[in-house]
């Protein structure tokens, strides 16, 4: 499973690291919602892609996803099954700097801010 947070612009590439029946969820488009899909090789891998999104879905079921995401998810970021990708770390004191990173665009990974004590 490829969870795509950044949207179309990355479709290519979750294509080509696609296992054979692999899946491709879409849960964010921060980067764009338009761009070109190779069917042929969608088809190939035998490839199935899914979009959705929690802003339009009750209440209810917003705290249900959370809980599944509780309960599956992060056991697998604890142990360090799965990493999440970090493009940069500033100190708190860099904030604006961060930002310009953040919203210049084409990184992989997020942008972290640390706060030291």
């Amino acid at each position: 499973v490829i969870l795509e947070l950044v949207g179309a612009p990355n479709l290519g590439e979750n294509l080509k690291a696609l296992a054979t029946g692999g899946r491709i969820a879409v849960i964010g488009t921060g980067a764009g919602a338009k761009g070109e899909l190779n069917l042929g090789l969608l088809m190939a891998k035998r490839g199935r892609i899914h979009g959705s999104t929690l802003r339009a879905r009750p209440l209810e079921e917003k705290a249900l996803t959370a809980r599944a995401l509780e309960r599956s998810v992060l056991p697998l970021l604890a142990s360090g099954a799965v990493r999440v990708p970090i493009a940069a770390t500033y100190p708190l004191d860099q904030a604006e700097t961060a930002y310009d990173r953040f919203a210049g665009g084409g990184k992989l990974g997020k942008i972290v801010l640390e706060i030291r004590s």
